[in-house]
């Protein structure tokens, strides 16, 4: 009799301890889960959020937000800055910078190398997605920035750039890392005198432009950051903050950044996450919408010299690469998201790389490549593997660094005839 009590008990506890945990669950579920700020309506076009542009990557638009205010850089422009030699043809150089998280150090030591070798253009347009997009704005500013830009991928601890949520937690969250330290750096460095630089050099011509990812819409989008800089409207600053962050924020792994857009008076808020999950699209629009400008001011396109110049911070899967992956949700999202964002990139490299064959762009590219014992995983902000890899990249560029003339792995049988 007293054994069954025992073991009538025994079950008792066991069921209330499990009705409790579920309890706790259901709790902790309903009320950490956070709310989406009022989405859009479903089926119903919306304006882009200020300071934003269609990426209109068929070329639907006869005079894109793109195409327009890359005419209004030429316009602006002082036409000696870019035929220094008086020969009548216009020499621009674009810069393009890709994601790639902590090897972000490799494209910070090309470009303050490349001001070591005292010969680092002034480059008419400056792009970034992910972790490229706040390199961008630093590369776009020039040497004066090259300090900021060696102290983001040298300076900083995985724990001072994002921090893991608990397993329970995260299951009802948006993200499963926090992205507050992120944010907190980027702040720090993004400040009104910063603008007030980008601005600056909006007003002579030059372009910055940032991608994010809608995904309300799954739509790439362009950010005109010198427009948002110049603009000294109420919360500029923090936008343009906001739209770095956004860049930059890999969906599952980090939150979401909502932008404000309004529609009959009404206001909505849209959900943006990195761009590079569309690759380089933007370089490939930029092209055609930079080509039509030129056009458009009475620069026949064909006697202007375009040359690109692309830092993958990534790493391109040119074989089977094999790493043990821990069995835990968060490791097992980081390799599958990685893994589709380098794949996508790849495309891009080549899409943009016939582009550029196609209409005569000089194409350069800096990539890791085959030193890959200096590849890092993308999540590990590693100081001493930071510092590694970027003292690698800079003495290779201040030294001269040879660009590569076509992405890694293409066969020459595909590159396209001029």
């Amino acid at each position: 009799m007293s054994r069954s009590w025992s073991t009538s008990s025994f079950l008792y506890g066991v069921a209330t301890s499990i009705v409790f945990l579920i309890c706790i669950f259901v709790v902790i579920f309903k009320f950490s889960t956070e709310p989406r700020p009022p989405a859009p309506p479903d089926g119903v076009s919306m304006p882009h959020p200020w300071g934003a542009m269609d990426a209109d990557k068929f070329q639907k638009d006869a005079d894109s937000d793109l195409e327009i205010s890359i005419t209004e850089s030429l316009l602006a422009e002082d036409p000696n800055e870019f035929d220094l030699d008086n020969d009548g043809v216009m020499e621009y150089k674009i810069l393009a910078l890709s994601g790639g998280g902590a090897n972000g150090a490799f494209g910070s030591g090309i470009l303050c190398g490349w001001t070591e070798a005292k010969n680092r253009p002034d480059f008419k347009i400056v792009t970034g997605v992910s972790t490229g997009a706040f390199q961008a704005t630093l590369a776009f500013l020039g040497p004066d920035y090259d300090g900021a830009l060696k102290d983001i991928y040298t300076k900083y601890e995985t724990d001072e750039i994002y921090r893991q949520r608990p397993a329970m937690l995260s299951l009802s969250r948006d993200a499963l890392n926090s992205s507050w330290p992120l944010k907190k750096i980027i702040d720090s460095y993004v400040d009104e005198k910063l603008l007030a630089d980008v601005a600056e050099k909006h007003a002579r011509g030059r372009r910055l432009f940032v991608g994010t990812t809608n995904m309300d819409t799954q739509e790439f989008v362009i950010w005109d950051m010198g427009k948002i800089a110049s603009s000294k409207r109420k919360g500029y600053l923090e936008l343009f903050r906001s739209v770095l962050l956004a860049s930059a924020s890999i969906p599952v792994l980090f939150p979401p950044v909502y932008f404000e857009v309004e529609n009959q008076g009404r206001k909505y808020y849209e959900m943006h996450y990195d761009g590079g999950a569309y690759g380089n699209v933007l370089f490939s629009t930029l092209l055609l919408d930079f080509r039509d400008a030129l056009d458009g001011v009475g620069t026949n396109p064909e006697n202007a010299e375009i040359k690109l110049y692309m830092i993958d911070n990534g790493k391109a899967l040119l074989k089977l690469q094999r790493s043990e992956v821990t069995p835990k949700i968060g490791s097992i999202a980081s390799v599958t998201i990685n893994n589709l964002f380098s794949l996508t990139v790849n495309a891009s490299l080549y899409r943009i790389f016939a582009l550029s064959n196609r209409y005569g762009v000089d194409f350069n590219l800096a990539t890791i490549g085959k030193n890959e014992g200096l590849s890092l995983d993308p999540m590990d902000f590693n100081k001493k593997a930071m510092q590694r890899l970027y003292n690698y990249s800079f003495e290779l560029s201040r030294n001269g660094y040879e660009w590569e003339k076509v992405p890694p792995g293409v066969n020459p049988n595909e590159i396209l005839a001029n």
